[in-house]
């Protein structure tokens, strides 16, 4: 007996991953404000090409909030020796937001929890 439902594909967005990504691998560039916006092209371009070459049919992203994850509290050297980053990438993360919004997808965060 075959079966003929399709599969379904769910593609689900780390999305301080690829906004991290793109902000470091992009120089920087400018709106007419001088709104630094590398990582928000980076980002949406990254997305329009995981769409066009998965065609899922659910998109999910998810994003970090700020404060400590549960694995602070278990592992206290966890994240440790890492620096944090610019102020000029965590600027344009509710840009990169609002672009997900406009796709329609939505978004998901816990506090205590990493994406």
């Amino acid at each position: 007996m075959t079966n003929n439902k399709k599969t379904k594909k769910l593609i689900l967005i780390d999305g301080n991953a690829i906004i991290h990504r793109a902000y470091h691998a992009l120089p920087p560039f400018t709106t007419k404000k001088g709104e630094l916006v590398n990582a928000v092209y980076g980002f949406s371009s990254t997305l329009l090409n995981i769409i066009s070459e998965f065609k899922p049919d659910y998109v999910v992203a998810s994003f970090d909030l700020a404060g400590p994850t549960f694995r602070h509290e278990q592992f206290e050297h966890y994240k440790a020796t890492r620096v944090k980053g610019d102020d000029e990438l965590y600027a344009q993360i509710p840009r990169v937001k609002e672009v997900v919004k406009a796709f329609n997808i939505p978004i998901y965060e816990k506090a205590g929890f990493e994406a």
